[in-house]
């Protein structure tokens, strides 16, 4: 059941007052300029990734030309 029908299931449930109520609650919100959330997605999904991959370059960063190791190569064919 999406979140649509399962708000209109519980406003088909209020009385006239508490109806009334929401309308005025819903009309101040959007008088104060505070729209109702759009996206389906938590706010802060994208600044949380952003923030760890931010966080991974700077450790990358920090430890680049420490150390002498080199990865290990192939040979090459003719030396097999």
């Amino acid at each position: 059941m999406s979140t649509v029908e399962l708000a209109v299931r519980k406003v088909k449930k209020m009385s006239a007052r508490q109806a009334r109520e929401l309308l005025g609650w819903l009309a101040a919100r959007q008088a104060n300029g505070t729209s109702l959330k759009k996206s389906g997605r938590p706010a802060g999904r994208k600044s949380r990734a952003r923030r760890s991959m931010h966080k991974l370059k700077a450790w990358q960063d920090s430890i680049r030309f420490t150390t002498d190791w080199q990865p290990p190569r192939m040979p090459h064919a003719h030396t097999l």
